[in-house]
């Protein structure tokens, strides 16, 4: 009777713990079923919020148009002295104003920030004293004689190649306002002197790099049509080095340059391409 017992007990202890090593295997699996589910949610709720981004990103990249054609008239003021020629002679700045164009590709590297870089041609005018050395005039002006030639005044025909860096500061749906800053290398076509003696005036023959200007600018854009901005900015030449001419001299120098700034009003208008 006793051993009937303990192999009964034996017996149903061994069940139990079969049976818990099932519900462990059981359980196990279940778990590891749940957690690939739930992982599998956890990557499709991934996939779905980086393609939603991506769309958006997307979607948004589309509403900014990525480059502009800039056609612009620049009215400027040129500041410059009003004798470069005599030494003793009391100096002043005064100015000329002058008046020029430009067409500038731009590109939009951010919803703020854009480069562009364009091709402008001015004719500036100085109204200034400068004696013309008439011994390195090229024929027919050329004359030996040593005689005293001052100008009235001189144009500098020049061909501008602007790069800019830009940053909208404000927008709204219409308006942009905006700063920009660049530098820009001129190439001098030609020099138109005007002086008193007929036989020396006219227009002379540069075709030389001129030096080159760093602007800064302030401005406005204002969207007129669907495809059509109007823009409006000021720039100031802080630095401006100008080529020496050697068809001009002065009292101190051999041949000299005509330094000169300028203030400028650019107008024109914008339009994707």
């Amino acid at each position: 009777m006793v051993n009937r017992e303990i192999t009964r007990f034996l017996y149903n202890r061994s069940h139990s713990e079969a049976d818990k090593a099932t519900r462990k295997i059981y359980c196990r699996n279940i778990f590891m079923q749940r957690s690939k589910i739930f992982l599998c949610h956890c990557s499709m709720k991934k996939f779905l919020i980086i393609a939603l981004l991506l769309f958006s990103m997307l979607t948004y990249g589309q509403k900014i148009n990525k480059w502009h054609l800039n056609y612009l008239l620049q009215p400027e003021l040129t500041y410059h002295e009003n004798d470069y020629a005599f030494r003793w002679k009391e100096k002043y700045t005064k100015s000329t104003f002058n008046i020029g164009m430009s067409v500038s590709a731009q590109y939009n590297i951010t919803n703020r920030f854009f480069a562009e870089a364009g091709l402008g041609f001015i004719s500036r005018k100085l109204n200034a004293i400068a004696f013309l050395s008439q011994s390195a005039l090229p024929p027919p002006h050329y004359d030996s004689m040593a005689e005293l030639v001052t100008t009235k005044s001189i144009s500098l025909r020049t061909i501008e190649l602007p790069f800019n860096l830009g940053y909208n500061f404000f927008k709204t749906t219409n308006c942009n306002l905006f700063i920009k800053t660049g530098i820009s290398p001129n190439f001098l076509l030609n020099s138109y002197y005007n002086v008193f003696r007929d036989k020396y005036r006219g227009t002379y023959q540069k075709n030389y790099w001129q030096g080159y200007s760093l602007n800064a600018s302030i401005g406005i854009d204002y969207k007129v049509a669907k495809k059509i901005t109007a823009v409006s900015f000021l720039s100031y030449s802080f630095i401006n080095t100008v080529t020496k001419d050697t068809y001009l001299f002065s009292q101190d120098e051999y041949t000299i340059a005509l330094p000169h700034k300028y203030l400028r009003l650019q107008i024109g208008i914008k339009a994707p391409f």
